[in-house]
């Protein structure tokens, strides 16, 4: 541990600040804004200088008071500031895959959240360790620690999510649930999955004194360190389902589905997409969950194809175009590691997990006759990566076209926190625009 006074430099992707040591070394410091001098604990791990800091010796004018949530990285930073640094994060992604280079398109401001606070309709919270007479108290994990920090509330999370922790607080929850997940909608209604060590028929009781208490319905699922619902979920009271609207259409949730946990910012990414997606004959969705980008490419499209793994979202998928009335698009299960792009795709869509496309996607991307590419990402480093690779490649079966980024618009889904969403547009070269 050592203890260091610099001058913070620029945010980096992940939500830590740049700064130089007098000696030269660069350290990433978590807290800091751009401009400001602290005083910061540094310690080196796994090679790379990291830091907290200690006392703020010069403060921007954009720093606010930290809220109690320990998972906003970026809480202690004006809303209006977090949208510029979010933007200069999604340059400095390209530039550091680019090898220095500027980025060949104008990036605009980053659309901002329609709600600052009270914009979740997902959250997953951890159950505060107590003993048998203690009340219920929910709260999140410190970043890189065990640690939950109990909150009275998340201030984080839309009403309906919140109307779930309250009932979840006032109930007698058994003391293996460790986890809840909440899922809520527009309308107020709430999903709760109660993920427990305990056996499924030791919730029965809690769930349905929660259904009771408002929540729409409730599920059990057995705790598993390595990620929520690998052994599955199990319907314990109420509704199975709740349905919101996303952008043009409206989808099914259940308390275990993704969904996107900000539905007012991603109306306007959904509406962003169905804007630029150019007609196509073939439009294919990967990584589709239910289908969402999809859908919203249909109206654009004489056909849709959306592939997706999951066997639950592809059913709800299916449901939901068909109760929209799009006539034009299947979903089908299938994993995009065995990607191949029929011939008549001129259009292909990608939103995939954080860890963005392997190399054999980009590789079947490159190697197929579609003319434009429209790529959704959580990550912004994982997108340069992908995009620069893409960019960078000449040859394959479109006859030597190679790609070119035409558009970029960053979306700001979490505020608060280092997240940002990213949609892309790469046309071949040959193609209208590209």
């Amino acid at each position: 541990m050592e203890r260091l006074t610099l001058d913070i430099e620029r945010l980096v992707h992940g939500g830590r600040a740049l700064a130089t040591a007098p000696d030269g070394r660069r350290v990433l410091v978590a807290g800091a804004i751009p401009g400001e001098r602290v005083q910061v604990v540094a310690a080196r791990r796994r090679g790379v200088w990291l830091a907290d800091v200690e006392e703020v010796l010069e403060a921007s004018p954009d720093r606010v008071p930290t809220p109690e949530h320990p998972g906003l990285d970026l809480g202690h930073v004006a809303y209006g500031r977090q949208l510029d640094v979010k933007r200069e994060v999604v340059l400095d992604a390209w530039r550091r895959a680019n090898k220095g280079a500027d980025a060949p398109f104008e990036l605009a401001a980053v659309t901002a959240s329609p709600e600052v606070w009270g914009y979740r309709g997902s959250i997953q919270p951890a159950v505060v360790e107590r003993e048998r007479a203690d009340p219920v108290r929910l709260g999140y994990r410190r970043m890189g620690s065990h640690e939950v920090v109990a909150l009275e509330r998340d201030l984080t999370a839309n009403a309906a999510c919140r109307s779930g922790w309250e009932a979840v607080t006032g109930s007698n929850l058994p003391r293996g649930v460790r986890e809840v997940v909440f899922r809520g909608n527009d309308d107020g209604e709430v999903l709760a999955a109660l993920v427990a060590e305990t056996a499924t028929r030791d919730l029965l009781g809690v769930a349905h004194d929660l259904v009771r208490a408002g929540v729409h319905g409730v599920v059990g699922a057995p705790y598993d360190p390595r990620g929520r619902f690998r052994g599955g979920a199990e319907r314990l009271a109420g509704a199975r389902a709740i349905r919101q609207r996303f952008g043009n259409v409206s989808i099914t949730m259940t308390a275990t589905s993704f969904a996107q946990p900000n539905p007012g910012a991603a109306h306007a990414l959904y509406r962003t997409i169905a804007e630029w997606a150019p007609h196509a004959r073939h439009a294919l969705d990967l990584f589709a969950g239910s289908g969402v980008i999809g859908m919203h490419l249909a109206p654009r499209a004489d056909r849709v194809t959306a592939l997706e793994i999951d066997r639950g979202s592809v059913d709800r998928g299916r449901r939901d175009a068909e109760a929209a009335g799009l006539a034009n698009i299947e979903i089908f299960r299938s994993d995009v590691r065995d990607l191949a792009v029929a011939d008549d795709v001129d259009l292909v869509a990608v939103d995939p997990p954080r860890a963005g496309l392997a190399s054999s996607v980009r590789d079947a991307l490159h190697a197929s006759r579609t003319r434009y590419l429209l790529y959704v990402s959580c990550d912004v480093a994982t997108w340069a990566r992908d995009v620069a690779d893409l960019c960078a490649r000449d040859g394959g079966e479109a006859g030597g076209r190679g790609w070119r980024a035409l558009r970029v618009q960053a979306f700001d889904f979490q505020p608060h926190t280092h997240h940002v969403e990213v949609l892309s547009l790469l046309a071949r070269d040959g193609a209208e625009g590209g």
